[in-house]
């Protein structure tokens, strides 16, 4: 959690109080780091300069960019006078997300902070919501927040995957284990584990798919292979049994699920993100696991993730010096 540089994406730049703003602020004191405000505003009929002459055309886009600095600027001095060093930063940029991103590789964000809230079916299929495509497509953590519930004492609960049955690199395991467990440390709270897996059929697709049975033993081969590689992994975290919790059940299920029972403050989890036709499947297993996780969601990505997103934007950016 070698974190320094803070940023929270604010929807609505005259917010002056949210979970959100009260969390990083909380972790940018324990932490030493700064805070950036960021709000990306964009407007295609503003944009559209079939419609302007180009001095008229600037002279709108910083007017609406100043309005939001402004607001901004008004909840900047309610964090700074909690202690906690604040920069502003507004956008003329689009779509959120990839604004949202392009600032991260810009100045060097350690941590993006969000609000997260629960999604429609529709917009899972579509998957065009701002959360899921920071959780994709941004190069460092990202903390949705969903509720005003503080850190103290929390219990901070890493889903982790000791098989890598959905393709996760190995080292994401330790990453969210070690970030759990300073996390954990940071607010005085206790670090469980968790992991769901199938239990694996005992038939197998013949000619015409007729069922062919395979050894009946194959679910409990199964079963011990999962809890040899779980305990494996949590054996140098020293967790203690009623800290460890390995389920049988879908992971969007049962994830959840274990969060409630433990009543998790917060849940540390890996995405890797993929592309083409995948994207269009309805919700992978990260999206919705999130989608019905009741508490904060930390998603951490496996080192060396770069990003698709261009550094440069197709439309024109503007930033103004600060207020």
């Amino acid at each position: 959690m070698n974190i320094k540089h803070i940023l929270v994406a604010l929807s609505d730049p005259g917010t002056r109080a949210s979970p959100a703003l009260d969390k990083a602020a909380a972790l940018a004191r324990k932490l030493g780091a700064d805070v950036t405000l960021f709000h990306s505003v964009y407007s295609p009929y503003v944009a559209g300069e079939q419609f302007y002459s180009p001095d008229a055309l600037q002279k709108d886009i910083e007017g609406a960019v100043n309005l939001r600095k402004s607001q901004l600027a008004r909840t900047a001095a309610g964090l700074e006078k909690g202690g906690v060093t604040v920069r502003v930063r507004v956008r003329w940029d689009y779509p959120v997300y990839e604004s949202i991103v392009r600032e991260v590789m810009r100045e060097g964000v350690d941590l993006v902070v969000a609000e997260s809230h629960r999604h429609t079916r529709a917009a899972r299929v579509i998957l065009s919501n701002t959360d899921w495509q920071l959780m994709r497509l941004c190069p460092c953590p990202v903390l949705f927040v969903k509720t005003a519930k503080p850190y103290d004492r929390a219990r901070v609960l890493a889903a982790v995957d000791p098989l890598h049955a959905h393709d996760k690199p190995a080292a994401l395991d330790h990453d969210l284990l070690d970030t759990g467990r300073e996390f954990a440390a940071l607010f005085g709270g206790k670090l469980h584990a968790v992991h769901a897996y199938m239990v694996a059929t005992p038939f197998t697709s013949g000619v015409l798919m007729e069922p062919v049975p395979l050894p009946v033993n194959v679910a409990e081969q199964h079963a011990a292979s999962v809890r040899r590689a779980f305990d494996g992994l949590l054996g140098p975290y020293e967790l203690g049994r009623r800290n460890v919790h390995l389920r049988v059940g879908g992971a969007a299920e049962e994830l959840p699920a274990v969060a409630e029972e433990v009543d998790a403050g917060l849940v540390v989890m890996g995405v890797v993100s993929r592309s083409g036709l995948k994207r269009l499947f309805i919700g992978s297993t990260a999206e919705r696991v999130i989608d019905h996780l009741k508490c904060d969601v930390l998603v951490l990505k496996p080192k060396g993730f770069k990003t698709p997103v261009p550094k440069r934007p197709g439309n024109r950016p503007v930033v103004l010096p600060p207020l």
